[in-house]
Order: C-alpha cells, then structure tokens, then sequence
C-alpha cells in the first residue's frame, strides 16, 4: 500500500514539472513574438507612423546683429546653408581730438633774499679810531647819565639797567652800535622787568669767550622818535684780557639814571 501511494506521487511531482515547463516555453514565444499563433491575447498592429526628419544646423552660421532703436526684441539668430552675413554696428563713440601738448611754463624767477640784519662788527681798535669823525653832538634834551662798571665773565656781554628817580623805567628803546652813527648801529632792545623788579637789558655779543682784540661799542637811550635822550658819543671797549689782569673788559654794565 505505502508503494503505490509513493509512485501516484512521483507521477503528480512529474506531470506539474512538465507543465510548468511547458508554460515556460509558451511564455518565452509570446515574448519574442506576440503575433504567435498560440498567443491567444495578441496585441493590436499599430499604423505606421510617417516620421518627419528635422532640418539640422550647418557646420558653421553667424547670428545677423540688428541695430534698432525701438524696444522691440530681436529675433532669433537665422541659420544660412553656406554664406555669413555679418552687419557693422554704428560708432557709439566719437573720434577723439587729440589734445595739443602742454606749453611749458618758464621757470620762476628766483625771489632775491632780504638783505640781513646787521652783525656784530668790531669796531676798529683804539688805536685807529684816532681817525674818526667828530662826535655826536649832545642833544639838550638828554636826561640820562651812565654809570659803567667792567668786569671778566666766562662770555662777552653787555647789560644794565635804566631808572628815573629810582623807578625803572620799562619800554625804553637801548641803542648799540660801532660809531655815534645811526647806520652803524648793531642791535636795539627795549628794557623789561626782570626777574628783581628792574627795567632791564642784556646784548649778548659772544656767549663763550671774547673777540681776539679790543672792540669798541657805544651804546645810548633814545625816545619814540629816535631822538637821543643819552649821550650818543659814551663808548667803551671790550678786550681779551684774562681774569687776573684789573682791565679785563668782557662783562659791561652800563645803567642809565635819571
């Protein structure tokens, strides 16, 4: 019994195998042809469909540039079989004018540089002033005397004070020169207040040491008009002597009173 239950088995196993390979193939025909005779869902033969070839662009064109003035946009680039066309576009620019070289400017005129103050010239030594000329005269409005003191210092100077009843008088105009003359005149200070309270002045000739020789200097006071109002002929000398000889003149102190 268990035989033949084994053998209807093997024949089922045999004829689903057989089928299954027999749909397969069936199958495998209406794939590559499913106008097959056996294909019973042919599909429907579609019509011919005419096929219309679009026209290609040639191995080489050039775009048309149109110049318009009107908004309207420019078409599309037409294609030609075998010539270019190409249109110039209108100058946007006008030509430039060359412009004429630069004429050269003459060069400047040099500016002649103001004649320098005066210096401190020596005047000649005592012994050549026997030659001058003859003294200033004294004019009658002078008021003020001198009181000259002279002393060694480490430089050449010249100094003093001006008083009028024992009160300094600030502002006054201190003349110093070579001769009486007015043209020779070196330097001019006013007095101002110095540090004690005084109506002071100071002319610092050499601020180390002193002139190879004796120098003559004169010196006066003068008012708002330039009019003398001290002796213009009071004069002294300054010298290089040194600091152990009595006459040793490097420090001058002349003061004016009145």
């Amino acid at each position: 019994m268990p035989r033949d239950s084994e053998d209807r088995y093997m024949v089922a196993t045999l004829i689903v195998a057989t089928t299954t390979g027999l749909v397969l193939f069936f199958y495998i025909l209406i794939f590559l042809n499913p106008f097959i005779s056996i294909n019973p869902f042919k599909p429907p033969r579609a019509t011919p469909t005419l096929l219309i070839a679009l026209p290609g662009l040639p191995p080489t064109w050039t775009p048309t540039a149109l110049v318009s003035n009107s908004p309207t946009p420019i078409s599309s680039p037409t294609a030609f079989p075998s010539a270019t066309f190409v249109v110039p576009l209108a100058p946007t620019q006008p030509p430039v004018t060359a412009t004429p070289p630069a004429t050269a400017t003459p060069p400047a005129t040099a500016t002649p540089l103001p004649t320098p103050r005066p210096t401190r010239t020596p005047s000649p030594t005592a012994a050549a002033t026997s030659t001058a000329s003859a003294p200033t005269p004294v004019p009658a409005s002078t008021t003020y005397r001198t009181v000259f003191n002279c002393t060694h210092s480490g430089g050449t100077q010249i100094k003093g004070t001006v008083t009028s009843n024992s009160q300094p008088q600030y502002g006054v105009r201190v003349r110093l020169a070579t001769s009486p003359d007015v043209a020779t005149v070196v330097e001019e200070q006013f007095t101002r207040q110095q540090p004690d309270g005084s109506a002071g002045y100071a002319f610092v000739l050499k601020p180390i040491g002193s002139f190879d020789s004796a120098t003559t200097w004169y010196l006066w006071l003068t008012d708002g008009t330039g009019t003398p109002i001290s002796n213009p002929n009071f004069h002294f000398q300054t010298n290089s002597f040194g600091q152990d000889n009595p006459l040793a003149c490097w420090l001058a102190i002349v003061d004016f009173v009145r």
